[in-house]
């Protein structure tokens, strides 16, 4: 396994990959949540609910670690590649219709986010960012002959 540039992090971030948001809790072990996403300007790009557990986790905490991870084997070749970064996270107050279209036509295609996206997003969602304090990942490829 190979580490991943800081170059070659952000292309991979920019596909359609869910990833798995991690926040810890003082009683048992992390709550850990698959997510869509956006990775914009260094920083994840969350669309979730306040009151959900991890929102109200998060709140508390005021961190979280996000994981995307990717796996292509076909066999005779594999390619694997993650992603983990760690760090704050907050809500905002932005409006999070913009980054629901944006995520859904980074998810599902841009031809079809209207469909994904007809209609206001739920009102109890909200736009959280997470700003990596740390950001790593490995990259794998291999082929039989």
């Amino acid at each position: 396994m190979l580490p991943l540039t800081t170059d070659r992090i952000e292309e991979l971030l920019e596909g359609p990959h869910q990833a798995v948001l991690s926040v810890s809790r003082n009683d048992r072990g992390p709550v850990a949540v698959p997510m869509s996403y956006r990775f914009v300007d260094g920083r994840f790009v969350i669309v979730t609910s306040p009151t959900s557990l991890h929102g109200r986790l998060m709140a508390r905490t005021g961190r979280a670690t996000i994981t995307v991870q990717f796996e292509d084997c076909d066999g005779r070749s594999t390619h694997q590649w993650y992603v983990m970064a760690e760090g704050p996270i907050e809500f905002t107050d932005e409006d999070p219709t913009p980054h629901v279209y944006a995520i859904m036509a980074k998810d599902r295609g841009a031809e079809n986010a209207d469909a994904w996206t007809a209609g206001p997003p739920p009102s109890e969602v909200e736009v959280a960012v997470l700003t990596p304090s740390r950001i790593s990942g490995y990259e794998y490829r291999d082929a039989l002959d």
